[in-house]
């Protein structure tokens, strides 16, 4: 996986919505990473149950939360997990969460420390 924010964020969308945010933009990218450590943590723990809905609403909220913040490839991650949790079919699910974590940890440094 690259370090490059190109590969990670849809950057030209990123700097539209910092300058409209203005100050603002910070309280978000907080929120963003404080909320989706936490829902990224809940996963671990849906991908080793049975409950391909839970697993369902929390990527869902990952893939719009991450979509808020330009995160298209974590977005799309979560995406399948989403489309995994809704098809009742988990076996794929550890690898994606693994994919997640990764993806999580790479975006949160690019917002905490490239924008």
């Amino acid at each position: 996986m690259s370090d490059s924010p190109e590969d990670h964020f849809d950057i030209e969308s990123l700097a539209d919505l910092k300058d409209i945010m203005e100050e603002d933009f910070q309280m978000l990218i907080d929120t963003f990473i404080a909320d989706s450590e936490s829902k990224v943590n809940e996963i671990g723990s849906l991908v080793v149950g049975d409950d391909p809905e839970a697993l369902r609403q929390v990527a869902h909220s990952i893939k719009g939360s991450s979509g808020n913040v330009c995160a298209t490839a974590l977005s799309e991650i979560a995406r399948q997990l989403e489309a995994m949790g809704k098809d009742g079919d988990l076996s794929a699910a550890p690898a994606a969460y693994e994919a997640l974590k990764v993806e999580f940890a790479v975006s949160r440094e690019i917002l905490l420390h490239q924008i």
